[in-house]
């Protein structure tokens, strides 16, 4: 062989190697694209699908406690309002209308939900720490403030506007991190969580009653501050989130999922339920007043005792929906709440009041608690769930705004407790068949399936 041919077939093998590295490194871009490149936030393409939930695990389950610390204090103290109206208008703000007094805590709800629209994209970007921070900050001034407070204005500026924007905060990582870590279970899972909600609807009513009297309403808020604080800082520590990150940056409202039949049914279902679901919360005990002669000291804990049966209500049936589906569990409970209403018509004696209350936490539990498993389960792409979550939460919120006022308008001053209840058993029911309407959207006239 020539020195010319050998020196040819030299080069040739040196510089082979070094064309396939060149051609592999050039496939990576083009294999990222097909995927959705994760630095590419306009890319068209969506990025791989996360894994499947655990289902459980210690890891599962610290994300059900630290979401159970935050639902304590903040639907805790939303479901709490009944005994700050009550407060309100015999003492405080006696010279405001029972309509005028509602409008706190309505707006305190509206914002406390309406604030997941901004939050839900916050969430899908990954940022679960910058969430949970500003929101007990705010929640904690907002709190310190209202034990301040001596005029309408300023108890709807501190409760109403700060308070419930910091809730509002924090909700999001509350209601969104269990779905990333259970699937079968996701249900039951939501439920044990949702069940702070009703020890702290038990706890902080109680605590106000006893300690207002003894300390005044300044020093009994500012415990109450003190207490959100120290229960929900372990969740700034220990949340953590199971799904990457969604690598597209997304808008506040996402009009494309109103196009989804099942997903816009939901949320006009729970819009129209809540407007007449919390009217029975903050009336019950007035009515135990006023209606059924119910000693004022015995009436103050209706609002704890129906709180406390709300705690088996946002379990045993987020249990059953395991089985029979969110969707069909929430339609059961909410024809079977929206009878119950109507039986408040009847009841005249305080043994019969705490018994419809219990009866009424329990069977109420499920507008709690069953919500974000009914979206998840509308909702195929959980990377976009938090977003979803945000926007069926506003329609809530705007049903509560407007159910306190609009009941507290149909009270009057004529105290007209019959058309009160006539309005709340009605919402309960429509929102039953609205919400049965968006499961047959879903699966079709089929009995049996787990919807």
């Amino acid at each position: 062989m020539s020195e010319k041919e050998s020196s040819r077939e030299r080069s040739h093998t040196s510089i082979a190697p070094k064309t396939s590295k060149t051609r592999e490194k050039s496939t990576l871009p083009l294999q990222s694209l097909e995927h959705g490149s994760p630095r590419d936030g306009n890319s068209t393409s969506s990025p791989m699908p996360p894994k499947p939930p655990p289902d459980g695990g210690l890891a599962a389950w610290v994300q059900v406690i630290c979401s159970w610390l935050i639902f304590f204090n903040v639907l805790g103290i939303l479901n709490t309002y009944g005994q700050f109206q009550t407060i309100y208008e015999i003492d405080i703000l006696r010279s405001e209308s029972s309509s005028n007094i509602s409008w706190i805590g309505s707006v305190q709800f509206l914002l406390c939900y309406v604030t997941t629209i901004f939050t839900g994209p916050i969430w899908d970007a990954g940022h679960i720490r910058f969430l949970l921070v500003i929101g007990i900050v705010v929640s904690v001034f907002g709190m310190m403030m209202l034990s301040l407070c001596h005029t309408y204005w300023q108890f709807f500026l501190a409760q109403a506007i700060v308070v419930g924007v910091g809730f509002g905060f924090v909700f999001m990582p509350a209601s969104a991190i269990v779905p990333q870590w259970f699937s079968t279970k996701n249900s039951f899972a939501v439920g044990i969580a949702t069940t702070g909600s009703s020890i702290g609807a038990v706890i902080y009513p109680i605590l106000l009653n006893q300690l207002t009297p003894r300390i005044g309403f300044g020093w009994t808020v500012r415990i109450m501050g003190f207490m959100i604080l120290g229960t929900m800082l372990p969740a700034v520590a220990l949340m953590q989130l199971r799904n990457p990150p969604s690598a597209t940056r997304r808008a506040l409202i996402d009009l494309h999922a109103f196009k989804d039949v099942p997903y816009l049914l939901s949320c006009i279902g729970f819009f129209i339920g809540f407007l007449g679901l919390y009217v029975l919360y903050y009336y019950i005990q007035l009515y135990a007043i006023q209606v059924t002669g119910t000693e004022p000291g015995l009436a103050f804990y209706l609002l704890a005792i129906l709180n406390a049966a709300s705690f088996f209500g946002r379990l045993l049936p987020n249990y059953a929906a395991g089985y029979f589906g969110p969707m069909n569990t929430q339609v059961f409970f909410g024809v079977a709440t929206g009878i119950l209403s109507f039986c408040l018509l009847a009841i005249k004696t305080s043994r019969a009041v705490i018994a419809f209350t219990t009866l009424y936490g329990f069977f109420s539990g499920p507008f709690v608690s069953l919500p974000i498993p009914v979206i998840a389960s509308v909702s195929l792409d959980k990377r976009v769930l938090g977003t979803r979550l945000g926007m069926s939460f506003a329609f809530i919120g705007f049903g509560v705004l407007i159910g306190g006022p609009v009941a507290g308008v149909i009270l009057g001053g004529s105290q007209n407790w019959v058309g009160l209840i006539i309005w709340c058993g009605v919402m309960l029911l429509a929102s039953s068949a609205i919400i049965g309407a968006a499961r047959i959207a879903k699966t079709g006239l089929v009995v049996k399936t787990r919807s």
